[in-house]
């Protein structure tokens, strides 16, 4: 079993269908969200929705898949992914504080080295506006649909990747993670990629 540990911010639907996918892609995987209650539930494969083959490969990489309400669990994992869903109101209106939150929160747990790759959508500018060295955060775009999303997780048909220069190499931390997923990487800067994601919803719409 591979000792590249990768952190997950977030048990939503987002943070663990991306996390089983990356644990059936043999990374160690920390996932962790501050609600003991989704934890417990979690470390008893009880999952709050249905996606094909999730809970049955979820059962298959359990050892290498660690839940936890405790953040300094983070320490050690060489990427770590904001993946809680955006939460939004009945008027369909994002809770961006919400997701500024859970980053305050996990923050100060996490080693200086670590990447940070914010997965969940967000507005254009937010993530240059994150407060963690910008050679070492990145944004990544999410294109998963419900029903079809753990599959899409699993096999992507591309990563799209907003990075602070895009002119300058892959970090190679990066490119060993998404080196399992066999698809092309897309560079782009922060702001081009969350345009992207915000473009996406708008064609599936």
């Amino acid at each position: 079993m591979s000792k590249f540990k990768v952190g997950f911010v977030g048990a939503s639907h987002l943070g663990i269908c991306s996390a089983i996918a990356a644990a059936e892609k043999n990374f160690n995987i920390v996932l962790f969200d501050d609600d003991l209650k989704t934890i417990k539930n979690l470390n008893k494969f009880k999952i709050d929705f249905y996606e094909p083959n999730l809970k049955e490969l979820l059962i298959k990489n359990k050892k290498k898949i660690f839940f936890t309400n405790d953040a300094n669990f983070l320490k050690g994992c060489k990427i770590v992914y904001i993946s809680h869903d955006t939460p939004t109101n009945n008027r369909n209106i994002s809770n961006f504080k919400f997701i500024n939150n859970i980053i305050s929160k996990v923050i100060n747990h996490l080693d200086q080295s670590s990447l940070m790759v914010i997965l969940c959508q967000v507005y254009p500018g937010f993530t240059e506006q994150i407060k963690w060295n910008k050679e070492k955060l990145f944004y990544q775009v999410e294109t998963l649909i419900f029903g079809k999303a753990f599959k899409r997780a699993l096999n992507p048909e591309r990563i799209i990747l907003g990075v602070n220069r895009p002119e300058k190499k892959i970090n190679k931390d990066l490119k060993k993670f998404y080196s399992k997923f066999k698809c092309p990487v897309i560079k782009t800067d922060y702001n081009t990629a969350e345009i992207t994601k915000i473009s996406i919803n708008l064609y599936l719409i």
